[in-house]
């Protein structure tokens, strides 16, 4: 038996070789593994003596030959095959092991150059692994390290791979090459006509972890990452190939979920990463010291305050009924005075930069708490990154196809708004305002948002009319609704909803404008004394 090893990620070739010496495998090698190997005391044969060639162009040609590519390929059940092998000399190779050099780490690094990472695109490695996966019914293909004890246990102890078990690595080596020209592809097309919206379009995904179930138990769920963006919640991050699978550049700085550390508690379920994915985002738009309150998606509770503990106390008190069980979303480093009132209420899940020694103390207490650290700031991205980096691409399921584009983000520059009624809104409404404009981003269309000094007191939220979702909004506000402001994330289509705002006390509203009714809306908040200005840009969220 004859086995070519060739990697760039090292871990776990020695251990290999080794136990292929020790069942007579002849292992042949290249260049810097070849190296390792023989430093290491382990007989190995160069491909350059297989071959009769040396390794030219500065290694870029060593294994692009027929000594080698027709040991691969021969098809062991096919006579004639195997005879033209006979005729040239050519002897089969029944294993290969082979990943590939770390392009995706290396474009992931500031300021690398066109023909640095051109240097990095592996095609020697790329051919070996699609020869062997093409041919797996005779030979045995292993891309990762982590596979390397499983191939090793059928070798000792059956003398051979099983067929099922070969089909399966194959396709692992299949994926791995896709994920790998996905990378380079993704690199190749930034700043160019095809931008993120190209022809023909791969997603470069690694699984993170099963998932115990999905929205409900009768469906099964995994969780995946952009690249190496995930790093974070991988449970076999010790046995992930480090540079082969990362496509971040701009999202490894910045704050994910998929990214984040769990601290501590019980495994995160399907909705419990949804509901963190919007804490994280709407706890992001703000600049100031804010807690979000996240309930199926939907935020029942949002805050800003000089300290992230008063901050926490007025989400909160936005809606407790609904908090209870809920996710908070933290933008700071939560202290211990956050952490001691947190610990008072029960939540499903946490996610914050980080956590102050004495919070984790706190919070750990309670077992079934998960606590997510992103490691990283949070707070309003730099839209252009967000923008131009394909792993922030909102990806979304219709039948038989995908949904693609690019996040809602906006400006970190306040709003554009411009006042369209006969009373302008004071600073202090105009202060609210914003903060309500921000918030209602991420609350489900229709979406309806009352605040009062920077602070969410009522919510209205995919209803099938925009009047409907002003009424829940200014209920569940209830007495707080007087001397609050309003903030839509489209135009009123009719002036029911404004006049059902300005009944129960709202003094100010923000909104896109842009209906043939904005005349009828404006005159009815005229009519009230209520403030309105529009913003020109809308937005909902299906």
């Amino acid at each position: 038996m004859r086995a070519l090893l060739s990697v760039a990620d090292k871990t776990g070739i020695e251990t290999l070789a080794r136990g292929l010496r020790a069942l007579g495998v002849e292992v042949i090698s290249t260049g810097g593994t070849a190296a390792l190997l023989a430093g290491a005391g382990i007989e190995v044969r160069s491909v350059s003596d297989v071959t009769g060639f040396p390794e030219i162009l500065g290694g870029r040609v060593k294994t692009l030959h027929p000594a080698i590519h027709g040991g691969i390929l021969a098809r062991r059940a096919d006579e004639a095959h195997m005879a033209e092998l006979e005729q040239h000399g050519i002897t089969p190779i029944d294993l290969v092991v082979c990943n590939l050099y770390p392009f995706a780490a290396t474009v992931a690094q500031p300021g690398v150059t066109l023909e640095a990472a051109l240097e990095e695109i592996d095609i020697g490695g790329v051919t070996l692994l699609r020869a062997a996966a093409k041919n797996f019914p005779s030979v045995v293909v292993v891309v990762r390290p982590q596979d390397y004890p499983d191939v090793l246990t059928a070798l000792e102890t059956t003398g051979e791979v099983g067929i099922e078990h070969r089909r399966r690595l194959a396709a692992v080596a299949f994926q791995h090459t896709a994920l790998y020209d996905t990378a380079i592809a993704e690199y190749l097309r930034r700043d160019t006509a095809d931008g993120l919206f190209p022809q023909e379009l791969t997603l470069g995904l690694r699984r993170l972890r099963n998932l115990r179930y999905g929205e409900n138990p009768h469906q099964s769920a995994a969780l995946y990452a952009w690249g190496r963006a995930g790093r974070g919640l991988d449970e076999d991050d010790e046995e992930a190939e480090p540079g082969h699978n990362g496509h971040a550049h701009v999202s490894e700085r910045m704050p994910t979920v998929a990214g984040a550390r769990l601290l501590h508690g019980k495994e995160l379920s399907f909705n419990n990463l949804l509901d963190l994915d919007a804490a994280l985002a709407a706890a992001a738009s703000f600049t100031a010291p804010a807690t979000v309150v996240i309930k199926h998606t939907n935020p029942c509770g949002m805050a800003c305050a000089d300290s992230l503990v008063e901050s926490y106390r007025r989400a909160h008190a936005g809606d407790p009924v609904s908090a209870y069980g809920g996710i908070l979303g933290f933008n700071r480093e939560v202290d211990e005075a956050t952490a001691a009132e947190v610990s008072q209420i029960f939540y499903e899940a946490i996610i914050a930069p980080g956590y102050a020694p004495e919070a984790l103390e706190i919070l750990t207490r309670r077992k079934n708490l998960r606590l997510l650290a992103t490691g990283t700031p949070i707070g309003p991205a730099t839209v252009a990154s967000v923008l131009t980096d394909p792993h922030f691409l909102d990806v979304r399921r219709v039948s038989g196809g995908l949904l693609v584009q690019t996040p809602d983000v906006v400006s970190s520059q306040e709003a554009q708004v411009t006042s369209v009624t006969e009373r302008a809104p004071t600073l202090e409404e105009i202060t609210d305002l914003l903060f309500a404009w921000k918030a209602v981003r991420h609350v489900k269309s229709n979406a309806i948002v009352l605040a009062k000094k920077l602070m969410v007191v009522g919510v209205g939220a995919g209803q099938m009319n925009r009047v409907y979702s002003v009424q829940i909004a200014v209920d569940r506000a209830a007495d707080r609704a007087r001397g609050s402001v309003l903030a839509s994330d489209a135009f009123f289509p009719f002036p029911d909803g404004v006049e059902t705002a300005a009944k129960a006390g709202v003094t100010a509203i923000i909104q896109p404008g842009g209906s043939i009714r904005d005349d009828e809306a404006i005159r009815m908040a005229n009519r009230y004394g209520v403030a309105m200005v529009v913003t020109g840009q809308r937005h909902f969220r299906h």
